[in-house]
């Protein structure tokens, strides 16, 4: 659905270009000027958005997604370590009672 509106601006935009009234304005430097300040409005925006809400959560307190993502990272580094732990003492317990078995028990 976006691509079809996406399309459709598309042309719209190709069929302005091509208006003699259009070509005209572009001429213009003041709507060069417009034409440019217009287009560095997202930008702009989503600069002073993110400002804001990095003020904010600084401000609350708030933990924001790469907050959430490196303590996911972290919890799996542990898990992993956690698993070579038990095995090498799975391990180890296991070279143990074979060794025990050799020598006897000591306590009868």
């Amino acid at each position: 659905m976006i691509d079809a509106v996406k399309e459709k601006l598309l042309a719209k935009g190709m069929e302005l270009m091509q208006s003699p009234t259009v070509a005209r304005m572009m001429e213009s430097e003041k709507a060069g000027i417009i034409l440019e300040k217009a287009m560095s409005l997202p930008i702009k925006f989503s600069d002073g958005w993110r400002t804001h809400k990095e003020k904010l959560t600084t401000l609350l307190e708030l933990a924001t997604q790469s907050d959430v993502d490196d303590l996911k990272r972290a919890v799996g580094r542990m898990e992993d370590l956690l698993r070579a732990i038990k095995k090498e003492s799975g391990n180890l317990i296991k070279e143990t009672d074979a060794g025990d078995d050799d020598k006897g028990s000591v306590v009868k």
